[in-house]
């Protein structure tokens, strides 16, 4: 396929990346304010010169964050269209971002994730709480899938499918509904815990539920009980962790790490994972390529080499923050 025109060129680009598995909807609307710019200036097609890539990208007094993605943005088309045959001249991502700083994410060690589950498992019964019943479940559930909180308190008996061994996550933070395949053994786990916590199953019916399945389990009650799990399994509790957030965080390093190890191949794998944990692009995955690159940096030198255009160098950006 050729592309004689810019309009052409980016068609072929927009559709390349949506064929790969990524939305790419911001950075198409990008692209076409990129060919609107060469056709109002009297760009030719056949090439892309710097004054017309400066003008629209320094032209506007956008914020430093915005020319930063949109650097991005044409430095990916810059790229395809050599591929092309185009002379294209492709903008350097040095645009400085003010970094924001957060304390780094945590993620639970082997350990400390064994210790636990083993005080969630071992808490006593209390004939005024179902939480020794909701717990074991709701936690692996969390950990084993990482599936936000809200997510997780979110479904009903009706996502949840043994025979297929899915989860249905509906409405979640995208907006978007997703199929979330578990593992055989979850999947029994879940079944066993229906048929204990829901006598009388209802469709509607919330999966985890604090005595009444119309309603879910709050938020707020569960990280009250990971707090008391924490200091049973004596794992200290701080600013910035461990916190609900942090099993799905464990969920998404465990795996990278496994896949680094195994040899697997990140440029296949990568899509996956941002699918499965309902990010909207890759630009989500990159947190998490952070946590494993000191111990893998081979993570990132593959992921870098295939998703650049998506995941900016780390090394290169101004004070590490996302």
């Amino acid at each position: 396929m050729t592309a004689t025109t810019l309009g052409e060129l980016v068609d072929t680009l927009i559709a390349a990346r949506q064929a790969g598995g990524f939305r790419y909807e911001r950075q198409a609307r990008v692209l076409g304010q990129f060919v609107e710019h060469c056709r109002r200036e009297g760009y030719a097609g056949g090439s892309i010169i710097q004054e017309a890539v400066e003008e629209f990208l320094y032209g506007r007094h956008l914020r430093a964050s915005t020319i930063r993605r949109e650097e991005i943005v044409l430095r990916d088309l810059a790229e395809h269209a050599r591929q092309f045959g185009w002379a294209a001249w492709a903008p350097a991502t040095l645009t400085r971002v003010k970094p924001i700083h957060r304390p780094p994410p945590y993620v639970f060690s082997d350990e400390e994730i064994r210790r636990l589950f083993g005080a969630i498992d071992t808490q006593s019964l209390s004939e005024g709480s179902n939480r020794a019943l909701v717990d074991p479940v709701l936690f692996r559930v969390l950990y084993a899938t990482g599936l936000r909180i809200s997510e997780a308190l979110n479904l009903t008996l009706r996502d949840i499918d043994p025979d297929r061994a899915t989860v249905e996550v509906r409405d979640s933070k995208n907006r978007e509904h997703r199929i979330v395949p578990v593992t055989r053994r979850l999947a029994a786990t879940l079944q066993a815990y229906i048929a204990a916590a829901h006598p009388d199953p209802e469709p509607a019916d919330h999966l985890f539920h604090t005595g009444d399945p119309a309603r879910p389990a709050d938020k707020s009650t569960i990280y009250r009980r990971l707090r008391r799990y924490l200091a049973d399994a004596d794992i200290p509790h701080f600013p910035g962790g461990p916190h609900i957030h942090s099993l799905r965080h464990g969920f998404a390093v465990a795996n990278l790490r496994r896949w680094a190890a195994g040899g697997s191949d990140l440029q296949v794998m990568l899509p996956y994972l941002s699918a499965y944990m309902g990010h909207r692009d890759l630009r989500g995955t990159q947190y998490y390529l952070q946590l494993t690159a000191d111990a893998y940096p081979q993570v990132a030198a593959i992921v870098q080499a295939r998703f650049g255009y998506v995941i900016p160098n780390p090394v290169a950006r101004e004070g590490g923050g996302l």
